[in-house]
């Protein structure tokens, strides 16, 4: 079991029975902690619960640090947790604690329009039992879960000015990264070439013309999760008022 663990197979592919069995999983584990933190949960439990959820998050990518080094796979140019998904559990962790709506909102537009997008087409090569494969879910459904929670049990709103500071961010995030990448020979944030895979970059062009077309893209997708957050909300309002 250690085996099948530790060493690759590179056998998991998108849009197969166990891509659609870790959706449905991930989906009814999404539903439970947003129903019962909305529900049941005191606001203690209500911190304390999604904290913790993203303490587990950030130490999947803290083990697999140490699961590289411990089978001498670790590659600094791919290794380290700075792509967008990978860094996301260090800092909703203390945002979620705080109860930011501030920085949740800066932050909710990069989980929702990226990270979401990252559970149904996925850049994973590892099946089940892998421990790439346990992260990879483990770390993507819990900062979109985190990202819900705040509009759900939270009842954080966004603000139209949220989009352009949220668009600013990752553009100053990636003006970090990419000297990093250029320092290392690695690819963080795909800055350098696309990610492995069949993803959304595949409709963006080829590098580095899909870094421009991302950049009006991604502004189109802040907007309309905006416009759709308000438009959900409302209908649950006025759903609620009936």
């Amino acid at each position: 079991m250690l085996e099948r663990f530790l060493v690759p197979n590179g056998s998991f592919v998108n849009y197969t029975a166990e891509h659609f069995v870790s959706l449905t999983i991930s989906i009814i584990f999404s539903v439970y902690v947003l129903y019962f933190g909305k529900k049941y949960w005191n606001p203690e439990k209500q911190r304390l619960y999604i904290t913790w959820l993203l303490i587990l998050a950030a130490s999947t990518q803290i083990m697999k640090i140490v699961i590289k080094n411990y089978d001498g796979s670790f590659d600094i140019t791919k290794d380290l947790p700075l792509h967008l998904c990978n860094l996301m559990p260090f800092v909703m962790v203390a945002v979620m604690w705080a109860k930011n709506r501030k920085w949740w909102a800066f932050f909710f537009f990069w989980i929702i329009a990226g990270s979401s997008q990252s559970l149904f087409t996925t850049s994973l090569t590892e099946s089940f039992p892998h421990n790439e494969f346990i992260r990879y879910w483990v770390l993507h459904v819990i900062i979109v879960v985190a990202a819900l929670y705040g509009a759900i049990v939270y009842r954080f709103d966004l603000q139209k000015k949220d989009i352009i500071h949220s668009w600013i961010g990752i553009n100053i995030i990636a003006a970090i990264i990419y000297p990093i990448n250029v320092a290392l020979g690695a690819n963080y944030f795909y800055l350098n070439a696309k990610p492995p895979g069949t993803t959304f970059y595949d409709l963006l062009g080829p590098w580095p013309y899909y870094i421009i077309s991302l950049e009006f893209a991604v502004l189109i997708i802040f907007s309309m999760v905006y416009y759709i957050f308000h438009f959900l909300k409302k209908t649950s309002q006025t759903t609620q008022a009936n």
